[in-house]
């Protein structure tokens, strides 16, 4: 053995190992102490290559707080490769796949080449399955305590969908169904379409999903519609990222989720407004809304259109009868008007013949009391009438002795000069 202190002993002679023989020594020790045993263990896919020949290099780390605490290399030969991605079936993209935690049965390997490294031949999908339906129970829990999955919730869908912020990834079956479904629909509706391009699948999905659905809020669309076509809980577990769900859950416009297959459900289905089966389902509803508001209102142009045309025929006829009315009510009325001047020019030619006939008898009695009166009359019963100064006079008082009066009697007169005047009182005293 070579001496630690080479000053003290300097003779001692070196034995040297080839890099070989050490790897090879390394390789044998390895071997004695694992026995070939296989071991479960958990780590993390830093990077994968898959050979042209079939095989798969994984680079394998251990992380706690960004910090990394362990690393080693693992190799998964074609024969084994194929069984597990056969195992895994629609999930093998998504846990094969940088960022994926695994839990993995292995051999550890030493090669005088190649180093250290793990041997995989099988991976556990349940456990990554049952971490993710972990993580989601929680995540749903913590939601529902603070009420997010009500905010979305809240907000009301329009009437009338026109204006679509779609987001997914365009090349998908799903997006396309969706596309097809509202675009080409039976009753030729038109949609404004934006669409805002994002990965729907592994580890940078949730990032862009949050990118795409803030941007689009910000362009003030009717709705956003996120969709992802079928796929195993591996490739939809992108979706159940808190952070997207709390993203979704503050946006200022209702949000439409058509995610996976009937039985999936998601924390963005669970924060949004409406959650749907399929891509399809999303579409349908659109559709269906525009048209139930369509129907609407060719109901209520229906309704106007006949309730206008009662009102039309009504008032029609009312304008009919009025013009009937306009027409003969004036001859009526001056009908009537005339026979009520023939009335009362009949009563007021019988009142005015009455009144003549009065009054002719008035003036008649007069005449006969006038005649009565006269003073020819009056002179033939012996009367007469004396004069001074051409002025009848009925008092001595207005004549004095020595005037000359005229005296007419009824025939002739007299002249005479007074001689004696004898005064008599209004009460015929002297």
């Amino acid at each position: 053995m070579e001496s630690s202190h080479p000053i003290i002993d300097k003779t001692a002679e070196k034995r040297v190992f080839s890099l070989y023989q050490l790897n090879k020594s390394i390789k044998n020790t390895l071997e004695s102490k694992t026995g070939n045993a296989r071991f479960w263990v958990r780590a993390e896919i830093a990077k994968i290559t898959v050979s042209r020949t079939g095989h798969a290099y994984l680079d394998l780390v251990e992380e706690a707080n960004g910090i990394q605490k362990a690393a080693i290399r693992g190799n998964i030969w074609r024969s084994a490769f194929e069984k597990i991605k056969k195992e895994l079936g629609e999930s093998s993209a998504s846990v094969l796949q940088v960022g994926s935690e695994i839990v993995f049965k292995c051999s550890v390997s030493f090669h005088e080449v190649h180093g250290l490294g793990l041997l995989i031949d099988s991976i556990d999908l349940s456990f990554m399955l049952g971490e993710l339906e972990r993580r989601k129970a929680e995540a749903i829990l913590k939601i529902k305590k603070d009420g997010t999955h009500l905010l979305n919730a809240a907000l009301p869908i329009p009437l009338v969908i026109q204006k679509i912020a779609l987001i997914g990834s365009p090349g998908t079956a799903g997006f396309r169904d969706f596309v097809k479904h509202v675009i080409d629909n039976d009753f030729l509706f038109k949609y404004d379409i934006n669409v805002y391009a994002a990965s729907v699948q592994g580890v940078e999905a949730p990032t862009q999903l949050s990118k795409a659905i803030l941007k689009a809020d910000k362009d003030n669309p009717d709705v956003i519609v996120i969709l992802r076509g079928g796929g195993s809980p591996m490739d939809l577990d992108c979706f159940n990222d808190y952070t997207l769900a709390i993203d979704i859950s503050k946006l200022q416009v209702p949000v439409l989720t058509g995610i996976g297959h009937e039985s999936d459900f998601s924390l963005a289905d669970l924060v949004a407004n409406r959650d749907f089966k399929t891509p399809t389902d999303v579409g349908d509803f659109i559709v269906d809304r525009t048209n139930s508001f369509s129907s609407t209102l060719v109901d209520i142009a229906t309704r106007v259109g006949s309730r206008s045309k009662t009102v039309i025929h009504r008032e029609a006829t009312t304008l009919s009868g009025a013009r009937i009315i306009l027409r003969d009510l004036p001859i009526r009325i001056l009908s009537s008007r005339k026979r009520l001047f023939d009335t009362l020019r009949l009563d007021l030619n019988r009142e005015l013949f009455r009144i003549l006939e009065r009054k002719s008898e008035t003036l008649l009695g007069l005449a006969s009391t006038m005649e009565l009166l006269k003073p020819s009359r009056t002179l033939a019963r012996g009367f007469s009438i004396v004069r001074h100064q051409k002025k009848a006079i009925s008092d001595t008082h207005k004549v004095k002795k020595g005037d000359t009066i005229d005296i007419e009697l009824h025939l002739g007169s007299i002249e005479a000069k007074v001689k004696n005047i004898h005064h008599k009182t209004e009460h015929g005293k002297k």
